[in-house]
């Protein structure tokens, strides 16, 4: 049985890696894109501030539909930049987050991709990846996903940046991690 899933983001690139993802191992799920203007609450809960979204999006849609919420953690600060990742780069880009962070400092990023399918109908699945950080003699991350440029998955020897294009992207994909588990979780409870 097919259906249409409407994903939450303003960011071509996000949807094009979860539509090729869902193509290949959910050619049931007909995915849309709904960019929509969500209001992010101000806490350092990423839990909350994903589920915030994911009822505002409901509200305005009312109709199946995905929302996500990533950040980036420095293992070496409490729960920092999390859910500031975004503010973090905007307010003093990669010459002062390297006053915080030095080449090699663990880091990792987390995501909370929320499914609802109802009023007050939410689940959660969590995409993680970890790695370090690397100092690139040259910064050429797109702008809307500036900290793939400096982090270093485990067990690969090229940045997000490097490898997007790669066959080897979806094994470190935090994103499709979250994803992958969406898809067994509604090929389980599926007939």
């Amino acid at each position: 049985m097919s259906f249409e899933l409407y994903y939450v983001t303003g960011n071509a690139g996000k949807f094009e890696e979860v539509e090729r993802f869902l193509s290949t191992y959910a050619p049931e799920i007909k995915l849309l894109q709904a960019d929509v203007d969500l209001q992010e609450q101000q806490t350092d809960d990423q839990l909350a501030i994903a589920l915030h979204k994911a009822q505002q999006a409901w509200d305005l849609l009312g109709k199946p539909l995905l929302v996500d919420d990533a950040g980036v953690y420095f293992d070496k600060y409490h729960k920092f930049p999390g859910t500031m990742t975004k503010f973090l780069y905007q307010g003093i880009g990669f010459d002062g987050i390297f006053k915080l962070v030095e080449h090699g400092d663990r880091a990792r990023f987390f995501l909370y991709l929320i499914y609802v399918d109802g009023p007050t109908s939410f689940h959660t699945f969590e995409g993680e990846c970890l790695g370090q950080v690397v100092k690139p003699a040259v910064f050429n991350a797109h702008p809307r996903l500036p900290f793939d440029d400096i982090f270093l998955p485990d067990g690969s020897d090229k940045t997000y940046v490097e490898m997007r294009h790669d066959d080897n992207f979806d094994l470190f994909a935090y994103r499709l991690h979250a994803v992958k588990k969406f898809v067994q979780w509604l090929h389980k409870k599926s007939p």
